[in-house]
């Protein structure tokens, strides 16, 4: 059985030269004959490449590279999925991203994924290191209609913290949007500058603070009136976490400082087998190395 067996788009080059990399990425997972999770549509241009796609549980699971250094100036990539009904995929990056010093640019990543009803997607990135002097925007939107479920994580570093490079970037301009069916559930807006009230509230407790950010839809979610309460106890020394739900009741939302990558990524993993506990499932694997 070939989990890739869907249709692979032909890219045709602009012939009008372009500043920086133009990359795109779009899917289409949906149930085969079988009744099992397949891509049915996969175009990709380069930064990014894609893995051969394997199962793990009753899950797709497809790994989105970038095998070059990171995003430089005017590079613009755009990255696109829907999961149709009843199917269900998990995105992992295995590989860090990085944004680097730019002059007057800068890069973008424009990223939109769509859940319809009973499929599921859950989006696993590896941590985002923003480079000194870079300057960085994206924007995520996530539609999930009512009885569809989303895991969604985001992790970023202050910077190259072995080379003294601590929130020394320009500037990050993240936003994300959540809907849930009709209704708009989460708008996130994060500005990161040095030097402004926000990366002095994010470096209170931790001078190098690392953040992870959480958004989870699930109609299990709203049957657990207590979910919140082991979410909060993976609180420590090292890690503060913020929790809530959102207006939608089987969304919910949860940051995460903390005070090394080791911390983040291992309250992140035990937030990830929190949720899946709830959803009655076990985590589909990874099969990548540990720490990479």
């Amino acid at each position: 059985m070939d989990p890739s067996g869907g249709i692979v788009q032909p890219v045709t080059e602009s012939v009008t030269p372009q500043k920086g990399i133009q990359g795109h990425m779009r899917l289409a997972c949906a149930l085969d004959a079988r009744g099992i999770s397949c891509l049915r549509e996969q175009s990709f241009r380069a930064p990014i490449h894609l893995s051969k796609p394997h199962w793990e549980e009753d899950t797709l699971v497809l790994n989105v590279v970038n095998p070059t250094a990171g995003l430089l100036e005017d590079d613009r990539i755009v990255q696109e999925a829907t999961v149709h009904s009843g199917a269900r995929l998990l995105l992992t990056m295995p590989g860090a991203s990085r944004a680097h010093r730019v002059r007057n640019g800068w890069a973008a990543l424009e990223q939109r994924f769509v859940v319809e009803p009973n499929a599921f997607l859950e989006v696993l990135p590896e941590i985002f290191i923003p480079q000194a002097g870079a300057c960085y925007k994206q924007s995520t939107r996530l539609e999930v209609a009512e009885d569809g479920e989303l895991l969604f994580f985001e992790s970023l570093a202050p910077g190259r913290t072995a080379s003294g490079e601590a929130f020394r970037y320009q500037w990050l301009d993240w936003r994300t949007d959540l809907l849930v069916g009709e209704q708009h559930a989460a708008k996130e807006r994060l500005w990161l500058e040095p030097g402004t009230p926000t990366i002095r509230a994010l470096t209170a407790h931790f001078p190098t603070a690392y953040y992870g950010s959480v958004l989870a839809v699930s109609k299990y979610f709203s049957l657990h009136s207590d979910l919140l309460k082991p979410l909060h106890d993976l609180q420590s020394r090292d890690v503060w976490i913020g929790q809530s739900r959102l207006i939608h009741p089987s969304g919910l939302s949860l940051r995460v400082i903390a005070q090394t990558a080791p911390a983040l990524r291992s309250t992140l993993e035990s937030i990830r087998g929190t949720l899946y506990a709830a959803m009655g499932r076990n985590p589909p694997g990874l099969r990548r190395i540990a720490g990479r």
